[in-house]
């Protein structure tokens, strides 16, 4: 009996924490440009997690959203690329419950730009 409970609880939080990781839902908050424009600006995540795999939108409003593309997730680690004009922006994030945040890295007209992102999701 004792061996029933020991399996059942690690079961339910086996389940627990792979539902708390799911980052499916629609995260706001902001993006930072390190470097000449350090203002913090609008930022937009419409996320849907399947397993592994991670689709949908990013950009800095409803009105302006791109594909992410190459969208990974793995204990709590994000990765995924989105498309801006000729260059490629390439994300680098960490979920924790109910917040994103991590580094976003692109190369443009030859140079190397990077920002920080931070993210809430709405409820």
């Amino acid at each position: 009996m004792k061996r029933i409970l020991s399996l059942t609880f690690a079961l339910f939080a086996a389940s627990a924490i792979l539902l708390a990781a799911d980052a499916t839902g629609t995260w706001t908050g902001t993006f930072t440009v390190n470097g000449d424009s350090p203002e913090p600006r609008p930022a937009l995540l419409v996320l849907k997690q399947d397993g592994d795999k991670l689709t949908g939108t990013a950009g800095p409003n409803a009105d302006e959203q791109h594909p992410i593309e190459k969208g990974t997730i793995a204990d709590g680690k994000i990765t995924f690329e989105v498309a801006a004009g000729e260059s490629i922006m390439k994300f680098a994030l960490v979920l924790n419950g109910d917040e994103i945040t991590g580094d976003i890295q692109r190369d443009r007209e030859g140079e190397h730009q990077t920002a920080k992102l931070a993210v809430k999701r709405q409820k």
